[in-house]
């Protein structure tokens, strides 16, 4: 079956209205009629045909003639036709005489439609009236040609229907399509999913009666062929809130109806989260935090960023290692280039070499026929991340000294050196001076890699922070969950400050949103918190958080205010502050204003 409707333009498929065709015109014009399709198959006829309905006719047949001249004849006195001469059926066939016309779509013959006289009147009659009778067969063609063009175009048009049903129903927002008059004509899926209701209670319905905030009069008068809007949704004692994009239909030049695209707000804000989050995490204002020790880590990334130097980041896991390298990458130079992270661990160690330096056509069994291009390759004009750098085998360690000597790679199963041009940033959490004292890692490999060395200080040793990254978090998981968390009661809060955050701000973090998916309240108490935290104990004295239920609004103006203090009130200040708590200098201004905090205080 073809794709584009041509299977359907065949006589067969046409088979009960060529019938009634037949009969019609067999009584108005006195003559049997019989229509062969394509390959000589009797499809319809009146009289003797009609017995023969289903019959193939041989090569030796006039039908078959006709097939191949695809000419129209006139056959008389058929026993001594030359045309009939190869009939199988010709010692027994009654016709004195017969018309056959063929039947074309365009250049392709696709049967053919024949009268045939049995009588000497008949006979007479055809003969007499032959060119009348051609140009009546001319018609009978077209017509059946117009009813096979009828049923392609139906088809195609039900397929089109069918093609364009299964798009809107993909689509994820909720579509909502009215007339002129403000009827809705159609519902996708996602809109009834959206409106919770089911589209046969929906479509007939005036749009003013299913949403509020829309009037067709203010429609009818938009200035520009779409407009943005808010519009509500009665559901049960609910009132649902949702962005819709709203664009006109036009027919020629007047207005024909509207297309509603409705999206909830609720997703529309958890999408916004996201956006906002993928798009911090990779600069320095994406780390949060106000330390002393965050705050100076920053400011020298800053510094050395714009230059090529090998950066060695260390820390625990969890401290956020990958951030920091991506944040000196997005500040240099080269930011417009790659960012490449390989995690030395994760990969096997016979696979490690060829993932670095990739690897020449035959170089092992396997191997693809035209090579790979390691990770290096793939990184020039950017910036490597070789992340748990201290689980690098010690003969990888000798290749990667190399590159960083000559600045070059080799293949495997190479003889030819790549110049490569890439910054390379080297993390671990392992202590790479105790390993070079046990022989497990290289003293020169060390030293070529930590030209610049940055620590990373785990969470427990940064408490100062921790408010302020659970307020970030907070606001980050209700934007994607949809919450309204407005905090940590003060034991809850209590709790967070006596645990060490051994898995550091990624245990933090987690731990956030496992509160935040399993508390049903606004405010998170104790019992909320996963039950590590909950049945650590500890015997020394912990960092105290606030005395009260400390709520967003309460932690953010704290961790401002403690800025303030600690950078001061300068704009230059001010720009650092914005910077260490993630947010613009302008937000920064703005909720200083908002909060009513005091800067002249601070001088």
């Amino acid at each position: 079956m073809n794709n584009d409707g041509t299977d359907i333009l065949n006589l067969k498929s046409i088979q009960d209205y060529i019938q009634r065709v037949a009969d019609a015109f067999a009584a108005v014009l006195d003559y049997e009629v019989a229509i062969v399709g394509e390959y000589l198959e009797v499809l319809a006829g009146t009289g003797k045909y009609k017995d023969q309905i289903g019959t193939v006719y041989g090569s030796g047949s006039i039908n078959y003639q006709l097939r191949c001249t695809q000419k129209s004849f006139l056959v008389f006195d058929p026993p001594n036709c030359k045309l009939c001469q190869k009939c199988n059926l010709k010692e027994t066939c009654k016709v004195l005489a017969g018309l056959l016309y063929p039947i074309k779509l365009g250049d392709k013959l696709i049967g053919s439609i024949s009268l045939y006289a049995f009588n000497e009147s008949q006979k007479e009659n055809m003969l007499k009236d032959y060119a009348k009778l051609e140009t009546f067969l001319q018609h009978l063609v077209e017509l059946v040609s117009g009813k096979l063009n009828e049923r392609a175009l139906y088809k195609r048009s039900k397929k089109a229907a069918e093609q364009f049903n299964t798009l809107i129903n993909s689509v994820r927002e909720g579509i909502v399509a009215v007339d002129y008059h403000g009827k809705i004509t159609h519902v996708n899926r996602s809109a009834t999913d959206l409106l919770m209701v089911p589209d046969n209670l929906i479509n007939g319905s005036m749009i003013e009666e299913v949403f509020s905030g829309i009037s067709m009069g203010a429609l009818l008068k938009m200035t520009k062929p779409y407009i943005e809007q808010d519009i509500f949704y009665k559901y049960g004692q609910q009132t649902l809130h949702f962005m819709s994009t709203i664009t006109e239909v036009k027919y020629g030049e007047g207005i024909d109806g509207f297309v509603l695209s409705i999206r909830s707000i609720g997703e529309m804000r958890k999408l916004a989260g996201r956006f906002i989050q993928e798009e911090r995490k990779h600069t320095f204002d994406g780390i949060l935090g106000q330390s002393t020790e965050i705050t100076n880590i920053k400011k020298k990334m800053c510094r050395v960023a714009t230059t090529d130097s090998t950066v060695l980041i260390t820390g625990e896991s969890g401290t956020g290692k990958e951030l920091f390298a991506h944040a000196i990458h997005h500040e240099s130079l080269r930011k417009k280039g790659p960012f490449i992270a390989v995690n030395c661990g994760a990969i096997p160690e016979n696979l490690l070499e060829s993932e670095l330096f990739g690897y020449e056509e035959g170089a092992f069994t396997g191997a693809r026929r035209t090579g790979k291009p390691g990770k290096f390759e793939l990184a020039n004009g950017g910036t490597i991340l070789l992340d748990e750098i201290g689980d690098m085998p010690l003969h990888l360690q000798v290749k990667l000294l190399r590159v960083l000597q000559e600045r070059t790679i080799e293949r495997v199963g190479g003889t030819k050196p790549l110049i490569t041009d890439v910054r390379i940033i080297a993390a671990t959490n392992k202590n790479l001076e105790e390993m070079i004292k046990t022989n497990q890692f290289r003293s020169d490999l060390y030293y070529r890699l930590s030209v610049i060395p940055f620590h990373i200080p785990p969470l427990r040793k940064r408490m100062e922070d921790l408010e302020l990254l659970i307020h970030c978090f907070i606001q980050k998981y209700n934007l994607i969950l949809g919450k309204k968390v407005r905090g940590y009661t003060r034991d809850a809060l209590a709790k967070m400050f006596e645990y060490p955050w051994p898995g550091n701000v990624r245990e933090l973090e987690n731990a956030i949103e496992y509160s935040a998916n399993v508390c049903p309240n606004a405010l998170i108490d104790a019992n909320y918190l996963p039950d590590r935290i909950i049945k650590h104990v500890t015997t020394s004295q912990p960092a105290q958080p606030q005395e009260s239920v400390q709520s967003i609004l309460d932690l953010e103006k704290n961790a401002i205010v403690e800025a303030l203090k600690r950078f001061g009130t300068s704009n230059l200040a001010k720009e650092n502050i914005a910077r260490s708590l993630g947010m613009s200098r302008s937000t920064l201004y703005r909720k200083i204003k908002e909060m009513g905090i005091n800067v002249g205080l601070m001088k």
